[in-house]
């Protein structure tokens, strides 16, 4: 027996199929686990002989999906001869944490000639929102 309306006098109720009530329960939990969206992990490839104009496009993607409460996996690519500059990879990475105001999740980590940062949001950033 289901309760239509509680508020009229007397109350409605409805008699229905046990196992189709349940069926229906299920798939409106279903339903909306579907339209919930939790935090992703996005990728944003930078390279170290990027243009400044790039470099700006690119940071404001990183910031976008750091403003939908995704994280934000930066990696740098070191090609050849570009692994004499190491530093300019890490200089980068700081550089796009600077600017999209984000926090490191771990330090950056290197495996072979990539750099590797997770960046999210600030602490206090998140507390004001």
């Amino acid at each position: 027996m289901a309760l239509i309306n509680e508020n009229a006098r007397p109350p409605i109720a409805k008699l229905m199929d046990y196992g189709k009530f349940i069926y229906d329960q299920t798939k409106q939990v279903a339903k909306q686990k579907a339209k919930a969206h939790g935090p992703e992990l996005k990728e944003v490839r930078f390279g170290i002989k990027i243009d400044e104009h790039d470099l700006e496009v690119k940071t404001n993607q990183v910031r976008r999906f750091l403003e939908r409460g995704d994280k934000v996996k930066i990696s740098v690519q070191l090609k050849g001869r570009e692994m004499m500059f190491r530093q300019k990879a890490f200089d980068l990475i700081g550089k796009i944490k600077k600017d999209v105001n984000g926090a490191f999740e771990k330090p950056v980590e290197r495996m072979g000639n990539r750099f590797f940062a997770t960046i999210t949001r600030e602490k206090n950033e998140t507390k004001n929102n």
